[in-house]
């Protein structure tokens, strides 16, 4: 498979994990990738913006208008830093903590699902490749 071909390909592997991902839990107003950004925020109580700005790999604007989304339906806080009272740190509310554990049930299972003819060493290697073409970028 030539270069081009390859990383369309992870491109569209993304999208359609993402697509079924927003589907499955827009019910729960988490569409249009807010599940992703409550996870992280779960995952790593008290991280600032511009972490999660460079975990997610999002623009900051897009991510701000995230961050309202989730305070307005009662998932996360930001929390003015202690040390610096110009950064906010964010957190998830116990309705946050919540859905996560339905969102982990979710992300599971696409997970198992996606990767179930991929044995574990060509797991291994994939992820490896995976995170060389991440940080290139």
């Amino acid at each position: 498979m030539d270069s081009t071909k390859l990383y369309r390909l992870i491109g569209s592997i993304s999208r359609q994990s993402t697509t079924s991902v927003n589907q499955q839990v827009s019910q729960l107003g988490l569409d249009n990738n807010l599940f992703v950004y409550l996870m992280r925020i779960v995952e790593n109580e008290g991280l600032s913006q511009v972490a999660l700005v460079t975990m997610v790999r999002v623009d900051k604007t897009t991510l701000s208008r995230a961050l309202n989304k989730l305070i307005a339906e009662g998932y996360i806080d930001k929390v003015t830093d202690p040390q610096n009272k110009k950064f906010k740190n964010l957190y998830p509310t116990k309705e946050g903590k919540e859905v996560y554990n339905h969102l982990y049930r979710i992300e599971q299972a696409y997970i198992q699902n996606a990767l179930k003819d991929v044995s574990p060493s060509e797991q291994l290697t994939l992820g490896k490749t995976l995170e060389k073409i991440y940080n290139a970028l």
